[in-house]
């Protein structure tokens, strides 16, 4: 008699309890696949909105930084003593007087039409002479045509930030009751372009400049849009510089970023579509459903191969003991599989054609339980550099240095682009190079200038040459930092390298005065020590690391330099590079 495998049951069997104990384990193991992939996407994106606010803040600071010194110029035009004269003593000047202050006046207004490229034209009228002097027009009696358009826009009141007409944009101020205009003519297409380089920091961005009272001024998307948006944001106002926030335009989620122009009283506001912030994280998504995917695999296949393996051979057994309990003595098990159960069924058989022998079970089970390890990469940065770079914001901010404070931030941060656009160790030849005369430009603002540095052109080495990141400018920040610490004037350094039967060197030289010899013979004594007994930082880290990368005959050499200071020698002996073969 053969036995068919039995329904389906109405208690709990060893099947169902070993597939129960196996999700419950895996269960963990999702869990944290859950939160590992949510906390990563909240990192992420907290930092993509962080690089977005600072970006559009550090355009709305340019900007504003570029407002307030066209400002300053135009007033300081109104105080020109020559201005003055014409304006206090017009009608009792000699004619050769009024053209010279005249002539005078007109070369004020051409530098400072000439000291920004926002700038078109600018003019002022003085009333006394009843003349407008312009860098468009020249010198015209009044009333004329430029003079009308001016007088037209200062009825607006209250007195705009910008005052318009048609698609023209004016800065105008006032001096001695009236008896000076100053008027100058703002390029609506550099502003509009400074909108349009900020849009760029993402796809589907849109940039306005506006005010409650002026509405949007200047924008890249439409006119209705940027009202609702400047709406939206005016009707939650802030007291801080950058405010951030969310909203909705046409049914889709916004991430818009206000920050204030102050030297024109307007709001330079950002929105970005919430989908290209966050396509990033698609990779957080993508894997978090391919490991549930995979996750539920398992479980279905586990499932299975327990029920093929041991539940349909155990259900047979006990349905065979059943009707051994009916006193059914003729039962027979066929196994055709060569298992365990085999051995078990061939047991059972015996049992039943020996009737006075007793009945003897033996179950023998094999549980496979499968461990997988996460691995996590570690990422290591170097914060020497950063350190340095943002003590010397911190002191430039404490002296009052705003400028160049702002221009290092802006230098920091391509510098920081360089470390993070690439996760591999080694970078070409020719890119590690370049980011170390990006450093020495932005220790040039440090040091104003009272350090320059020189570098000859790559040529002759090949394209295709790859070299350890960071190697290069340890050395050229070893030379701001010691040779000319003390304050030398003319202080100078000479970047070079040279490609040569399969040997690559760099040379980084000073004319700096603080090295004794002493210090010179300890610096090569460290640099021969044994890198166990020492801290891997500086000259010694980039020592070690190419002494590692290349082997004896490379790493970090130093000596006297022929302009006085010292001179380090990056040598990396490079063996097999052939054409097309890119050595790693």
């Amino acid at each position: 008699m053969k036995l068919q495998a039995p329904g389906k049951a109405s208690k709990w069997f060893v099947y169902q309890k070993i597939v129960i104990v196996f999700i419950l384990l895996l269960l963990p193991l999702i869990s944290m696949n859950i939160w590992l992939n949510y906390k990563g996407m909240s990192v992420t994106k907290e930092s993509l909105l962080n690089s977005a606010t600072a970006g559009a803040s550090f355009y709305s600071k340019q900007l504003d930084k570029e407002m307030y010194f066209i400002r300053n110029l135009q007033l300081q035009l109104l105080n020109d003593k020559d201005l003055q004269k014409l304006s206090f003593r017009g009608s009792m000047l000699e004619d050769y007087e009024e053209v010279e202050l005249i002539d005078q006046v007109r070369d004020r207004l051409a530098t400072l039409m000439v000291s920004s490229e926002y700038i078109v034209s600018a003019g002022v009228y003085v009333k006394d002479i009843e003349k407008t002097i312009s860098t468009t027009t020249g010198v015209t009696n009044t009333p004329n045509k430029e003079m009308e358009r001016i007088s037209s826009m200062m009825s607006v009141m209250p007195k705009p930030s910008f005052y318009r007409s048609g698609d023209r944009i004016f800065l105008i101020e006032t001096e001695n009751n009236g008896g000076i205009w100053s008027y100058i003519e703002i390029s609506r297409s550099k502003l509009l372009g400074a909108l349009s380089e900020i849009a760029k920091l993402y796809p589907e961005s849109e940039v306005l400049l506006g005010s409650k009272e002026g509405g949007a001024i200047l924008t890249t998307a439409s006119r209705a849009e940027s009202s609702e948006v400047l709406s939206h944001i005016l009707d939650n106002p802030s007291q801080e510089q950058s405010v951030s926030g969310t909203g909705q335009l046409d049914g889709a989620d916004y991430f818009i970023i206000q920050n204030e122009v102050s030297a024109l009283h307007l709001s330079l506001v950002m929105y970005v579509n919430q989908n290209e912030i966050t396509r990033p994280l698609s990779q957080f998504i993508t894997w978090f459903y391919t490991l549930f995917i995979l996750a539920v695999t398992v479980m279905v296949l586990y499932s299975f191969s327990v029920n093929l393996m041991i539940h349909r051979p155990l259900s047979k057994l006990v349905k065979a003991f059943h009707m051994i309990e009916t006193d059914n003595l003729n039962i027979m098990i066929e196994s055709r599989s060569k298992d365990e159960f085999h051995y078990v069924f061939n047991g059972f058989n015996r049992m039943a054609h020996k009737l006075k022998h007793s009945i003897e079970e033996n179950y023998e089970q094999k549980i496979a339980l499968q461990h997988s390890q996460l691995k996590q990469l570690q990422s290591q940065i170097n914060p020497h550099f950063l350190y340095n770079s943002f003590f010397n914001i911190y002191m430039m901010c404490k002296v009052g240095d705003s400028d160049g404070a702002a221009e290092l931030s802006q230098k920091l941060g391509s510098y920081y682009q360089y470390i993070t656009r690439s996760g591999s160790d080694e970078v070409p030849f020719y890119t590690e190079y370049k980011h170390a005369l990006d450093y020495c430009e932005i220790q040039g603002i440090r040091f104003s200038n009272r350090i320059t540095y020189e570098h000859r052109e790559i040529s002759d080495i090949p394209p295709f040459i790859t070299v350890p990141r960071l190697i290069i400018q340890p050395i050229v920040e070893n030379a701001f930092e010691h040779a000319f610490e003390d304050g030398m004037e003319e202080g100078k350094l000479y970047i070079s390298s040279d490609y040569r039967d399969g040997q690559l060197r760099v040379t980084v030289e000073d004319n700096g005065k603080l090295l004794t010899n002493d210090m010179l013979q300890r610096l090569q004594d460290k640099l021969a020590m044994d890198s166990k007994h020492i801290e891997k930082t500086g000259l010694v880290n980039v020592n070690n690391r190419l002494q590692l990368k290349y082997g004896p005959g490379s790493g970090l050499f130093i000596s006297r330099s022929a302009y006085g200071g010292l001179k380090a020698d990056l040598i990396m002996i490079i063996d097999g590079i052939e054409e097309g073969y890119h050595h790693v």
